[in-house]
């Protein structure tokens, strides 16, 4: 495992505007690398072009972003009811933070595909569903550790495997399909405001 810093920064976006988030060091929960360096490539190893330093940058941020909102996750189903509300604010911070991510991630891949408004959309950008594989990602590193003292998690690592490949197969199907045009990305327009009043 890579030795972190207890503090990590992230830059919500490269839209010009000098923000970064600190992110919290309570409980940070696996270190941030757990599972991420190679948590994607084969996902994206079938890509026709090669991906960009700024796009793999984004890459572990979402990634690294997901596995701080695991923590927080976590420490809310285990907080008094005085801790819960600053934690649930944190969390829809990172949620606000990790879907920034997913939009960078998919305007990066956007200039690789062609665009034709008449072939049928994916039922997700790749942005998302990467978003899903670092999130399986997390869920296999957190399972394995219960494997010791939980017969039954074998069988679930065994699980979350198999939709682990499932999904990176999709990612590469999906991928091959914007390239050749046979689909398009879905709109990217994103009606849910996290933590914002009726942003449900």
């Amino acid at each position: 495992m890579t030795e972190t810093p207890a503090r990590l920064l992230l830059d919500p976006d490269d839209l010009g505007r000098c923000v970064r988030t600190v992110l919290p060091d309570e409980e940070p929960g696996p270190d941030v690398m757990d599972g991420q360096r190679g948590w994607c490539e084969d996902a994206l190893a079938g890509m026709p072009f090669p991906c960009s330093p700024e796009l793999w940058k984004q890459l572990d941020r979402l990634h690294a972003v997901n596995s701080r909102q695991w923590g927080a996750e976590d420490r809310v189903r285990r907080a008094g009811d005085a801790e819960i509300p600053a934690i649930k604010r944190k969390i829809d911070e990172l949620n606000s933070l990790r879907h920034k991510l997913i939009e960078q991630v998919d305007r990066l891949l956007g200039t690789a595909w062609p665009v034709n408004h008449d072939v049928p959309p994916l039922t997700e950008s790749i942005g998302s569903a990467l978003d899903r594989l670092s999130v399986l990602t997390l869920r296999i590193v957190h399972t394995e550790r219960l494997v010791g003292d939980d017969n039954s998690a074998v069988e679930r690592v065994a699980i979350l495997r198999r939709q682990r490949d499932d999904l990176v197969w999709s990612i590469a199907v999906a991928c091959e399909d914007l390239v050749s045009g046979r689909r398009r990305t879905p709109r990217p327009e994103r009606m849910k405001l996290y933590g914002k009043p009726g942003g449900r």
